[in-house]
């Protein structure tokens, strides 16, 4: 080799050795960058020739190339952050995310919620790029979730409100009250002129009742509770505000429900009797014969926009197949000798709500929450898997894609990060220092 081959395959090697210090350098650039993935540069020999030279003259070196910058996939270290919306991998894995035309590969969990013109909030990068999961259909368990079309993670703003259609009291009536000598029902005794519509002595226990209209708004039902000439039987009286009911004006405004509820020697629920709707203000009175699909008694009520079915629940259900009433002994009320009370109030319903916050579990389940306490599962998160990071190139930026010849993706939807993400969302970066000088 003469003078400028010898000049030649030093240069190679300085060009080679400044391109892996370069590669080094932008590690080090991207040490805080999250998501990621150092590199590494790869040199190989250039062969030249072979002659006919005694050995070790025959073959001849041209010098070194860079021969692949390849990415390395280790785990890097988790940082905690203040954003419930950042999430890390634990292990080997890659986010979904897209352009809206190709679907790419990452390890950046920086999302935030994207605003759109729709008013629905998006989960993206701070570059615009949308993380993909699997829709979670309405009453459907999310683990259950495991398939279906990816499509970008969209959670409402804002939620309607909905309609109470159940209350569930669970009480205790004084069974030391003394019965009535002459029986003196409480619907007799309602008139929606006077105020109030009952005196106080005309009942031993009242108790109010809020309830939602379909427009979610609030509204408060009465319960009124008497004695009757029998021991342990008591009659109840559900009623709303007189001024909204849209039935009209007339003594029996506002009067819904009326009924008997009866218990045994020992206090234990028994049954409903004489359940009665009031169908109009003039007090006409029609035996109940609707009950919800669980078997509970159901009124209706209206506040002005629509009619709503409510089903009541003391603690025991009509089985219309045997004819009989069976006690529900995990909340049925009770009639004991001591104050009547309220032991258990849980009625269904809510208002309007604005979006509050979100959170995602370790299986990868996206949980929005609203002002009105109400919570739902959006949407569910796979990890992407590869056999091979050989499977992978740069797609520019943080962002990867699969090689032409490989497409095939697996998924794991069992642990998608670690820690507790409502105390202390993660995010992390993955370049670890130790290898900072590897060329």
């Amino acid at each position: 080799m003469g003078l400028f081959g010898s000049i030649y395959v030093g240069k190679s090697g300085v060009s080679t050795m400044s391109h892996g210090i370069g590669v080094t350098a932008d590690n080090l650039a991207n040490l805080e960058s999250t998501g990621f993935r150092a590199n590494r540069a790869l040199f190989e020999d250039m062969f030249g020739n072979v002659n006919t030279e005694a050995p070790p003259y025959n073959k001849k070196g041209l010098g070194s190339r860079v021969k692949d910058i390849e990415v390395l996939y280790h785990e890097g270290p988790i940082k905690q952050t203040e954003s419930p919306s950042d999430l890390a991998i634990s292990g080997k894995g890659f986010f979904m995310v897209s352009d809206g035309e190709n679907t790419f590969f990452t390890r950046d969990g920086q999302f935030i919620p994207r605003k759109l013109d729709s008013g629905a909030l998006r989960l993206s990068l701070p570059t615009g790029y949308d993380l993909l999961g699997w829709n979670i259909p309405e009453g459907v368990d999310p683990e259950t979730v495991t398939t279906g079309e990816l499509t970008p993670i969209e959670i409402p703003s804002y939620i309607d409100g909905q309609a109470s259609s159940k209350i569930v009291l669970q009480m205790n009536f004084d069974a030391s009250k003394p019965t009535e000598v002459i029986e003196d029902n409480l619907i007799d005794n309602w008139n929606a002129n006077n105020d109030p519509p009952i005196d106080k002595g005309g009942y031993e226990f009242k108790t109010e009742l809020p309830i939602y209209d379909s427009l979610g708004n609030l509204h408060n039902l009465s319960l009124y509770v008497d004695t009757t000439t029998e021991p342990r039987v008591f009659e109840f009286l559900i009623t709303m505000d007189p001024e909204l009911d849209p039935r009209g004006q007339g003594q029996y405004a506002g009067a819904l429900l009326t009924g008997k509820i009866r218990f045994g020697a020992m206090g234990e629920l028994e049954g409903l009797e004489d359940l009665e709707l009031i169908t109009d203000t003039n007090g006409t009175r029609t035996p109940l014969n609707n009950f919800s699909e669980e078997g509970f008694p159901q009124f209706t009520v209206n506040f002005g926009s629509q009619s709503q079915n409510i089903a009541l629940d003391f603690g025991i259900k009509f089985d219309s197949q045997t004819g009989t009433w069976q006690r529900l002994d995990d909340h049925a009320s009770t009639a004991f000798a001591s104050p009547f009370t309220v032991l258990n109030e849980n009625i269904d319903g809510y208002p309007p709500g604005f979006f509050k916050n979100l959170k995602v579990s370790e299986k990868g389940i996206v949980e929005a929450s609203y002002t009105n306490n109400q919570t739902f599962s959006a949407a569910r998160i796979p990890i992407a898997l590869f056999g091979s990071p050989d499977e992978l190139e740069r797609a520019g930026g943080i962002f990867l894609r699969p090689l032409a010849e490989q497409s095939q993706k697996f998924f794991r939807q069992e642990k998608i990060a670690l820690g507790p993400f409502l105390v202390a969302p993660l995010k992390g970066q993955t370049l670890m220092w130790p290898t900072k000088w590897s060329i």
